[in-house]
């Protein structure tokens, strides 16, 4: 097996300098067309692509909506782009409207897990024409969800989920084990999966991304690590530049959202409880504050960066009696090619972790020549995530038209 394609979710795709900029048009006359247009905003900054956008319409509500999916966007003076670093620039126009080309077939698409992340997922599939929902696969049919999925397409078994004969299968459950069991399953049987279910595909990764290609199946899994930050993608790039020496990053958006209220003096009790109350933290949230998410995730950073992940040595817990280091403190993951560890580090000194907001995530790939690439951006909630999968999509879309 040949690591650099087995372990590279965007396989088949050049990732182009991380100084190119994209040059896009956008005629925005519905909410679909908003969508669209910040999804390819985030599709171009996850390569390493600064976007500048000619667009006609609401540029305010397209503004707003790259914010929601963790992009900092500006609007520039028409004819004289602002020098800014924000990843996208929108330069207010006139833009022709085209009629999209209808797909030649739709691609057939299971949800397993209709939560915050599937929600939202079947929400915008469903308004899609590019894309069949042919089942969304649920512990408990009779719970109230938000979207409500299609009687008709509610499965409880897997089995069930794979005879409708889908063309890829979204991974938005929390299950490790039944996530391992359904990507398995589907990608024995040539149905490509996108994976949200980092415990799933973590410490799996070489033995999925195997079955996937001896099967003419696609593993992608960009939601995984980072949510709707593009640190996959940031670490592919470092990859492609040469060697690996050292990764290192802030990998769980709910622990830097707890770090940052504790440090402004905040109970742990209600910083908590406010975690919760923004979507930033699950009911249980133990593997977020025992350690195991960020190590779960630099295991797979390490496992693409090295093509086996060396072992995790140490892992620290966050609960209410954990002695933090003063001043902004960061939940570090670092790992090189012989371990990995989990801690609490002050970050006063450190221009990338110290400012992080809320559940933002960043990441910083030192490569062996001493170049070093970085992001950041938002690692937690319904929308960044979703749009992470989103990508994932579209790149397999693409694909398959191609």
């Amino acid at each position: 097996m040949t690591a650099q394609i087995a372990l590279n979710p965007l396989a088949g795709r050049r990732t182009p300098p991380s100084d190119a900029v994209a040059l896009i048009h956008f005629a925005l006359t519905d909410e679909r067309s908003l969508r669209d247009a910040a999804s390819e905003f985030y599709r171009q900054t996850r390569l390493g692509r600064r976007a500048v956008a000619v667009v006609s319409g609401p540029v305010a509500e397209l503004a707003a909506r790259c914010d929601q999916i963790g992009l900092g966007a500006v609007t520039a003076a028409p004819r004289a782009p602002e020098l800014v670093h924000e990843p996208v620039v929108l330069v207010p126009g006139d833009v022709p409207l085209r009629e999209a080309p209808a797909p030649a077939r739709r691609l057939r698409v299971a949800i397993a897990g209709c939560g915050v992340v599937g929600g939202g997922l079947y929400a915008r599939l469903d308004a899609d024409p590019r894309f069949e929902i042919v089942g969304v696969l649920v512990r408990d049919p009779a719970r109230p969800r938000t979207p409500q999925p299609d009687a008709a397409l509610i499965r409880t078994d897997l089995d069930r989920l794979l005879a409708a004969a889908p063309d890829v299968i979204l991974d938005c459950l929390s299950d490790a084990q039944a996530g391992l069991d359904l990507t398995r399953r589907a990608l024995g049987s040539g149905i490509s999966v996108i994976s949200a279910n980092k415990q799933a595909v973590g410490s799996r990764l070489a033995e999925l991304s195997a079955l996937a290609q001896a099967n003419g199946a696609r593993l992608a899994y960009s939601a995984a690590v980072g949510g709707g930050a593009p640190i996959i993608e940031t670490l592919l790039r470092a990859r492609d530049h040469g060697p690996i020496a050292r990764i290192e990053g802030v990998l769980n958006g709910t622990v830097n959202f707890l770090l940052n209220q504790l440090c402004q003096g905040c109970a742990f009790g209600d910083a908590l409880a406010d975690a919760r109350l923004r979507g930033f933290a699950e009911e249980d949230p133990s593997a977020d504050l025992e350690g195991l998410d960020a190590a779960t995730k630099i295991t797979i950073l390490s496992t693409i960066a090295w093509g086996e992940a060396p072992p995790v040595l140490a892992v620290q817990t966050l609960a209410a009696d954990t002695a933090l280091p003063s001043g902004p403190v960061r939940q570090i993951a670092r790992a090189d090619a012989e371990s990995c560890d989990v801690s609490f580090q002050s970050a006063a000194d450190d221009t990338l972790f110290a400012d992080l907001p809320d559940e933002s995530n960043a990441l910083r790939v030192i490569c062996e020549d001493g170049t070093v690439f970085t992001c950041s951006g938002r690692g937690a909630g319904r929308w960044p995530t979703a749009e992470s999968v989103w990508a994932d999509l579209l790149d397999l879309l693409d694909q398959r038209a191609g």
